[in-house]
């Protein structure tokens, strides 16, 4: 999906590279993962390792969510409306999971497993923020699953905000990153 000015949505971005020797427990609230509309929803989404998935059906029909995953335990899960709630848990980093159902085969989705927080999904106009880096080098990765992977190197000092920029083809992702 592409807004007006360019930017591109649906876009994960994450930090690949600069994290050695930092430690990052997981965070305890669950990430979501709806099935509505005959859709997923969110379409990408990330979550760290060790972090809660929570998969939901909120339509009134029978789906299916079927986890591709290749270094975490893959799952395939048929859930109707009465069926309630699962949760499920990626141990390792893994960019990226493809999400499909196997009953309605245009559904698909993904899901980026990192080892930290430091991660965000481009919105309807591209943009993007990776807040409370800590100073550092760090290579930042961009995944879409049209257009593939771009990274870029980047610097930043303690209480220093930078912006980047990822273009894919004529499309362009826009960020800000904050450092404490």
């Amino acid at each position: 999906m592409v807004s007006r000015d360019g930017g591109l949505q649906n876009v994960f971005v994450y930090i690949s590279k600069g994290l050695d020797g930092f430690a990052f427990d997981p965070l305890s609230s669950p990430v979501v993962l709806d099935q509505r509309g005959c859709r997923f929803v969110p379409h990408v989404l990330g979550i760290q390792a060790g972090q809660p998935l929570r998969i939901v059906n909120s339509d009134a029909t029978l789906h299916n969510v079927h986890a591709q995953a290749t270094v975490n335990k893959a799952f395939n899960l048929g859930m109707t409306v009465k069926t309630p709630e699962v949760q499920r848990v990626f141990d390792a980093p893994e960019v990226m999971i493809p999400i499909h159902c196997n009953v309605h085969p245009w559904m698909g989705a993904y899901i980026g497993v990192v080892d930290h927080s430091f991660y965000s999904v481009s919105d309807s106009a591209g943009f993007f923020s990776l807040r409370n880096l800590p100073a550092g080098d760090f290579t930042i990765e961009a995944w879409h699953e049209k257009f593939g992977e771009l990274s870029q190197n980047i610097a930043i000092g303690v209480s220093e905000n930078k912006s980047i920029d990822f273009t894919f083809k004529t499309t362009q992702v826009d960020s800000n990153l904050h450092s404490d």
